[in-house]
């Protein structure tokens, strides 16, 4: 795709109501695998205590306020049909003031920091030169969200500092992802973490910036690279680096270092951000409507980034359905059986030294060899557009529809946009040959800092 396209967002080239019509219309063909969110329930990991005392009260509250909004958009059309102007707007304004009113005790601080123990906390002391945030996902609680960040800090041995993106039931935020990917809505959550993210990359003293994101975070995550590209130069954005799990985001920028500044120069084969990844689980209903949707569905569209699939699997909340199948706790993967994912039955542990850090190898999702999706990625290279009037998404809903899904365990990469280390290529003509026969751990940078470890560049 020309650096025209990598420089608009799809706001941008398509009318804002009929691209949430849209995704309207795309959303509604994957509500069959809604059930598959919260499947499987068992975690392999007994020192995950997942159902908390203020997680059931979130889940209890997540429940109230689904069932009120289900009436709600039940009695709406004929409310606004029967009701006067200044009636319904009462009303509606009595709904919003109950919505908060229940969801008041899911929120907390807008900012929170992970706790640590003392090993942790000894191991994040050498890494002060970072900054790493996580941005949570929809239906997330400040309870979730502390768990989430607190168990990022275990496995990573650095600080973390978690953006509360708030919760105020399931369909209010899937209305909210509909404004954010259709028409660039910043909502107070994509400008507190511009501004974070912006002071952090600016800050000389800080070398690297590592952005996590889950579900709806990671459409929040794009609208702030959106923002960064246009305010900060390819030096400085080249400290970032992004890694999101069932990202519900429509598109991912990453242009030439230097197209910051010439928009139109394609000299350029190095990316702004230097290392994004995106893990993706297949039945996993946000990631269907979102990133597997925006590479597979629309092949014209820009989306950057290493795309890991696991193939068969499906769940879709951060610690139970990602972190613990993907990076295990050391000791905990001979508890977890990979009947959703790298392998069948049993992980067989065996003790090792995993890069020097004293985690157990053990058959998982890392040690699966990657199947490169070179149909989609032959996809995208031939609707190459050479007008932002050809770049425009012509096959419709039926390209969901038809998304094969295999029934074998393994694992699938994509590799849609952007140039990698060892890969060659150009921004949309990848060589991913070099990739096949690999495992997931040799492709994935994201693994590389389990334990307190650092990669290197």
């Amino acid at each position: 795709m020309g650096p025209v396209t990598s420089y608009s967002t799809r706001a941008l080239r398509s009318g804002p109501l009929w691209l949430m019509v849209k995704d309207a219309g795309v959303l509604s063909t994957v509500l069959p695998y809604l059930p598959w969110l919260f499947l499987p329930m068992t975690t392999g990991d007994k020192r995950d205590n997942y159902l908390r005392l203020q997680s059931k009260r979130d889940i209890a509250i997540q429940g109230i306020l689904l069932v009120l909004h289900i009436i709600l958009a039940i009695l709406f059309l004929p409310a606004l049909w029967l009701l006067p102007g200044l009636v319904f707007i009462l009303l509606a304004t009595l709904c919003i003031l109950l919505t908060r009113l229940i969801a008041w005790p899911t929120q907390g601080d807008r900012i929170r920091e992970s706790r640590m123990d003392d090993s942790t906390l000894k191991l994040s002391q050498q890494h002060t030169h970072e900054r790493w945030v996580f941005i949570n996902g929809i239906c997330t609680g400040s309870s979730g969200l502390q768990q989430n960040i607190d168990r990022l800090s275990l496995l990573f041995g650095r600080k973390v500092l978690g953006i509360h993106n708030q919760s105020y039931g399931f369909i209010s935020d899937i209305l909210e992802c509909l404004l954010q990917r259709c028409m660039s809505y910043s909502s107070l959550d994509v400008r507190i973490a511009c501004e974070i993210l912006k002071d952090q990359l600016v800050d000389e003293e800080v070398k690297k910036v590592v952005l996590v994101a889950h579900s709806q975070g990671g459409i929040i995550a794009s609208m702030v690279v959106d923002f960064l590209l246009r305010e900060l130069g390819g030096e400085t954005m080249a400290k970032l680096e992004i890694y999101t799990f069932g990202s519900a985001a429509s598109h991912f920028f990453n242009p030439p270092k230097d197209s910051i500044i010439l928009p139109f120069n394609t000299s350029s084969t190095s990316p702004c951000i230097p290392h994004i990844e995106h893990y993706a689980n297949e039945y996993d209903m946000v990631p269907r409507w979102g990133v597997l949707y925006a590479v597979k569905g629309i092949v014209t569209n820009r989306y950057a980034g290493h795309i890991f699939v696991r193939k068969g699997a499906s769940g879709h909340m951060f610690v139970e359905h990602y972190l613990d199948p993907i990076f295990p706790l050391p000791g905990s993967q001979k508890n977890i059986k990979m009947k959703y994912g790298a392998t069948e039955g049993p992980s067989k542990a065996k003790k090792g030294d995993l890069n020097g850090r004293g985690v157990e190898e053990a058959d998982t999702y890392l040690d699966a060899i990657v199947d490169v999706d070179t149909d989609t990625q032959m996809k995208r290279k031939e609707s190459k557009p050479k007008s932002l009037v050809q770049a425009k998404d012509k096959r419709g809903l039926a390209e969901l529809k038809g998304l094969s899904v295999p029934r074998m365990a393994g694992a699938e990469i994509n590799l849609p946009n952007e140039p990698v280390d060892g890969f060659g290529g150009q921004a949309d003509g990848i060589i991913a040959a070099p990739a096949r026969g690999k495992r997931v751990k040799e492709l994935s940078r994201l693994w590389k800092y389990l334990g307190g470890a650092s990669p290197v560049d």
